[in-house]
């Protein structure tokens, strides 16, 4: 009876193991190749679209406030957004710092099924910096802005191209925002524009929110920055005010994908200042696709190289089919999975479930010293 026992024990531990196994392993993404995978959706993501955007805002010139190339690029992104959503709307401002010019600026919204009460909300900047302090020759003019400015926007409009076509299919709002005076900010030693801070635009737009939907009837489901996400090498850092289900909701599909460089299981953690940080001050759940712009792999930014010959297709394609993914699994109608419970917060299931399970085996097995050799404890 005595050996009855502790077979038994062995096989409860056994089996106990075995569950934090596949527990475990039932989240590992990491056999995928960094290749498409199959979806469970249609993607329909183009990033020779995108990337001819990004060309088409490079031809204006130097997207800086106050330059015409500025004006007309807001023209262009109002015109390009007004044909892909169901409204467009221009959010006009001016900055003016002491003893400097005022300058006029334009936040630009885009949004598909205005009607639902649940938005997501989709942002990239479109100026482009004033000067290039990283580089060894011209610091104090402006760089093309390719990636740094230019990626975003044009992933964006795709998105919008496609995720439009489909708006009947979706349970929620969509907002494009298209963010003005984002960079030009200070940096070793010079600023951008003369005494701006970075991330001027969304913390005016967060500031008149409430001019553009209505609090009484709509909720905010979460703000997603798209900021340079074109380069070659693309790896996405963590944003450290990122909210963790997000994150791993937004990773694991890119994973799934087979996109494992680019969304790492082990990225690094930064801490930017970034127009995210504006939403994520007043309770929006956000995260910041955003690549290690300081000892990455991709060095150009603030330099005049940051122009088309280092932006990557592939790298486009992988950022619109992962947010297009990502849309179509959490935001389809009849679809009531969240990423708001992800499968990577299973991870901790097994570890308080096990440590029960052995306390349980070890209290059984003090009883049966203390008690005996009392044939009932065996039944």
């Amino acid at each position: 009876m005595k050996k009855k026992f502790s077979t038994n024990i062995m096989l409860f531990l056994f089996i106990s193991l075995n569950f934090l196994s596949i527990e475990t392993n039932s989240i590992d993404n990491n056999d995928f190749s960094q290749t498409d995978h199959i979806s469970d959706f249609t993607l329909d993501f183009n990033e020779s679209n995108a990337y001819n955007h990004i060309s088409t805002q490079l031809e204006f010139g130097f997207r800086v406030p106050g330059t015409s190339a500025h004006n007309n690029g807001a023209e262009w992104i109002y015109d390009q957004i007004s044909t892909i959503t169901d409204v467009a709307q221009k959010h006009e401002f001016s900055i003016q710092k002491d003893g400097q010019p005022s300058y006029n600026c334009q936040n630009i919204l885009g949004k598909i099924n205005p009607e639902k009460e649940q938005i997501v909300i989709f942002g990239a900047h479109w100026d482009s910096r004033n000067v290039a302090e990283k580089d060894i020759y011209n610091q104090s003019q402006p760089i093309p802005g390719a990636n740094d400015g230019g990626s975003g926007v044009g992933v964006l409009l795709e998105l919008a191209r496609v995720l439009f076509s489909y708006k009947n299919n979706l349970s929620c709002q969509i907002w494009f925002l298209f963010i003005d005076a984002e960079d030009q900010g200070y940096s070793r030693g010079l600023y951008g524009l003369q005494d701006w801070v970075y991330a001027e635009g969304s913390q005016v737009f967060v500031e008149d929110i409430n001019e553009f939907y209505n609090p009484s009837k709509e909720s905010f489901e979460c703000f997603i920055l798209l900021d340079m996400v074109g380069g070659t090498n693309l790896e996405f850092v963590k944003e450290s005010r990122t909210n963790e289900d997000l994150h791993n909701s937004i990773f694991k599909e890119g994973r799934e994908l087979g996109y494992n460089q680019t969304f790492s299981t082990n990225p690094k953690i930064m801490s930017i200042t970034d127009d995210h940080l504006s939403f994520n001050s007043i309770g929006i759940p956000v995260i910041d696709l955003i690549i290690d712009f300081i000892a990455g792999d991709w060095i150009y930014h603030h330099t005049h190289s940051d122009d088309l010959s280092h932006i990557d297709s592939e790298s486009l394609r992988i950022t619109g089919r992962t947010i297009e993914s990502f849309v179509k699994r959490y935001y389809t109608l009849g679809n009531d999975t969240s990423w708001k419970i992800t499968e990577e917060s299973n991870i901790f299931i097994p570890y308080i479930i096990f440590p029960v399970l052995f306390t349980t085996c070890f209290v059984m097995i003090l009883r049966k010293k203390r008690e005996g050799k009392k044939p009932v404890l065996y039944h």
